[in-house]
């Protein structure tokens, strides 16, 4: 491979990832650690939390996750690009700037790239369906370009709120790569393998017995080094792990995250390219280094994704309850055909009825339990139209510990309101993004 022209680590794949991995690869002198920390389901507390407060709605695990990683980052030169600005990028990167202040960090230049916020220019947006409840909010997928322009400005740390998860690294090699979609396709590409962390280097992933390496033990799971990826300028790049970091970087664990949520690999469509991954080749060029290449180009996509959040009236409850000891399988299974006669009026559309540890995640799929189970849970999930429509739903497993089957103990229950997320589509040219700045 020829020589790297940026060294990008992927330092979180979620919103309440490890902290420790992103010191790692800062201390292993990486150019930037990228924290990919938004998805739907964090945005919509995020959304919430602006609503009540026009200073909230950034990710509340900033602090700790920055307390030791900023003065780590000013001492190696290393940038920081994250999404965890969620709802509210400008008030992260304000906040941001007076956490450095407060760690004695002086003259580091924060850039929120704000603009993906879209819910006033919503009658722009083509609907999968038209929206059957109001809006929570609207955001439109943003690409590299405005937070690589935050970078070339001179930025220690960008933040931003929903951007394509690959664009976070893609950002960083963007003005490196030599010209040409085909390079920055590469670049894109890298950032898919990355983006999850620790999934690309042997979190959630069984090596096939005698083939390969052997599986992860508990105490490599405990330290799992997250990814690297050496850039060429061509946007082939070397994937690995910081010096002396336990992981798995091997073809396989890089395939099967090149897949991840990809319906078409010939036609992955991100909001800068749509970028073509049947070519690709993943050649292992060491212990922990893989070499990938041949990501193609398709040209721009005509639309941006937006995702709509539909906040809908009423409410999601779940309750559980658990069962032990001898019988404790049979005992849930009677109990739980009682709750489906106690619940008959709800609907099959509206009420669900599993038992964790039996059929709960397969359904009809499960297999058929071979032996005894020592003990498991009774599962009720249900769409409530209102709060106490969610507490009757409450109430009926509750009863069940005094007039159901024996042993009933140990509820719990959750009630969230309902947001479901619609898809949508917008002109990129309806999308203007800027930069706003902010200094410790």
């Amino acid at each position: 491979m020829t020589d790297a022209v940026c060294v990008v680590g992927g330092g979180a794949g979620f919103a309440g990832d490890r902290i420790d991995p992103a010191l790692v690869l800062a201390r292993a002198g990486v150019d930037a650690v990228v924290l990919e920390c938004l998805a739907e389901r964090t945005l919509v507390p995020g959304l919430r939390a602006r609503r009540e407060n026009p200073q909230a709605g950034f990710d509340p695990r900033l602090r700790r996750r920055l307390t030791p990683l900023l003065p780590l980052a000013r001492e190696k030169g290393c940038r920081i690009v994250s999404n965890f600005g969620a709802a509210n990028p400008q008030a992260a990167g304000e906040y941001i700037a007076r956490l450095a202040r407060e760690l004695g960090i002086h003259g580091l230049r924060v850039a929120a790239v704000v603009g993906d916020d879209v819910m006033a220019r919503q009658s722009q947006v083509r609907w999968v369906r038209e929206p059957d409840a109001p809006l929570l909010g609207a955001h439109a997928y943003l690409g590299c370009h405005p937070l690589a322009d935050a970078l070339a400005q001179g930025a220690d740390v960008v933040v931003t709120g929903r951007v394509a998860d690959s664009a976070l690294f893609s950002a960083v090699a963007r003005d490196r790569l030599q010209p040409g979609e085909h390079a920055l396709a590469g670049a894109i590409g890298v950032g898919h393998l990355l983006e999850c962390g620790g999934q690309l280097t042997g979190g959630n992933y069984e090596p096939i017995a005698g083939l390969g390496r052997p599986p992860l033990t508990a105490e490599q799971y405990a330290q799992l080094g997250y990814p690297l990826a050496r850039i060429a300028a061509d946007g082939s790049a070397e994937i690995g792990v910081a010096p002396g970091s336990p992981g798995i970087v091997d073809a396989m664990t890089c395939t099967l995250q090149l897949l991840y949520e990809v319906h078409d690999p010939s036609h992955y469509a991100t909001p800068d390219l749509v970028v073509d991954f049947s070519g690709v080749r993943f050649e292992q060029v060491g212990d922990q280094r893989v070499r990938m290449s041949g990501v193609r180009s398709k040209g721009p996509p005509p639309t941006l994704k937006v995702a709509g959040f539909v906040d809908k009236p009423g409410f999601i409850m779940d309750c559980e309850i658990a069962l032990a000891g001898a019988g404790a399988h049979e005992r849930g299974e009677l109990m739980a055909r009682a709750l489906r006669l106690r619940l008959a009026a709800w609907g099959e559309q509206d009420v669900s009825v599993d038992l964790v540890g039996v059929n709960s995640v397969l359904g009809a799929g499960s297999q058929r339990l071979q032996g005894t189970l020592p003990e498991l849970r009774v599962h009720v999930s249900a769409r409530c139209a209102d709060a106490e429509a969610a507490q009757a739903i409450e109430d009926e497993v509750y009863a069940m510990t005094l007039s159901g089957p024996a042993g009933g103990s140990s509820v719990r229950s959750e009630k969230r309101p309902r947001i479901e997320i619609l898809d949508g589509f917008i002109a990129p040219s309806e999308v203007p993004t800027h930069l706003v700045w902010s200094t410790s």
